[in-house]
C-alpha cells in the first residue's frame, strides 16, 4: 500500500468516515449476492469504516474488516463495535492464512497500490482464495495528471494486463464490467474472478 495514502486515510479519518457513510455500492452488493458463497469465510480487504464487512455479515457471509489505516478502523470500531476489524494491508497481508477464505472483496483498494506491487497483490489475494473461492474487486483511476487526489493514489490499472494475470493462474473470470461516475468523469471496473 503506498505510504501517502494511509497517512491521507489516517489524517482525514473523520471527514472521509461521513461521506462513505452516505455512499452505498448497490452494484457490489448485487455482485456479491450472485457470486460470493453463502456461509462461507469472508474477508473485506481495504474495509475503511467497516459499512461492507457488516452488510457481509447481515447477509449470511460471515466477514472481518482488514484495513492499512489505522484511523479509517477506529471509525469501524465506533460505528461497528460487534464486528472483528483488524490492520493489515497489501501486498503482503502477513495476518491472513493461506486458503482462508471462500469470499474475498477489494473494492476501491488496488488502485491504491503502486503499479510495481500490484501483481504481488494479486498473488497475495489468489493465495489467500480457498480452491472455487470468488474475488470480487472494483477500481478505478483518476483525472489527476500526479495520479492523486488528495494526497491519495490512484495508480492505473491496465484491465487486459489485470485479467491476463488471473486467467495466467487458471482462473475463471466471471464478469468484467465498467461504469461510469458520471458526477466526477470516472470510470469504475468491476470484476468477479473464482479461483
Amino acid at each position: 500500500m503506498d505510504n501517502k495514502t494511509i497517512q491521507a486515510y489516517n489524517q482525514d479519518a473523520k471527514n472521509i468516515a461521513k461521506l462513505h457513510s452516505t455512499l452505498i455500492p448497490e452494484r457490489i452488493y448485487q455482485l456479491i449476492q450472485q457470486f460470493f458463497i453463502k456461509e462461507g469465510d469472508s474477508v473485506d480487504i481495504g474495509c475503511g469504516i467497516g459499512r461492507d464487512t457488516h452488510w457481509l455479515n447481515q447477509q449470511g457471509y460471515p466477514c472481518i474488516g482488514i484495513d492499512a489505516s489505522i484511523g479509517m478502523l477506529n471509525e469501524a470500531i465506533s460505528l461497528y463495535p460487534s464486528e472483528h476489524f483488524s490492520e493489515d494491508y497489501l501486498p503482503s497481508l502477513k495476518t491472513l492464512g493461506t486458503n482462508s477464505f471462500q469470499n474475498i472483496l477489494c473494492s476501491a483498494v488496488l488502485m491504491h497500490i503502486p503499479q510495481a506491487k500490484l501483481e504481488c497483490a494479486c498473488q497475495r489475494l489468489l493465495e489467500l482464495l480457498k480452491p472455487n473461492g470468488c474475488l470480487i474487486v472494483s477500481f478505478r483511476a483518476t483525472n489527476e495528471p500526479d495520479q492523486r487526489e488528495n494526497e491519495k493514489l490512484y495508480d492505473t490499472i491496465n484491465t487486459k494486463e489485470f485479467l491476463n494475470f488471473f486467467g495466467s493462474k487458471g482462473c475463471k473470470i466471471l464478469l468484467n464490467e465498467s461504469e461510469t461516475e458520471i458526477k466526477r468523469d470516472l470510470t469504475w471496473h468491476n470484476i468477479v474472478i473464482k479461483k
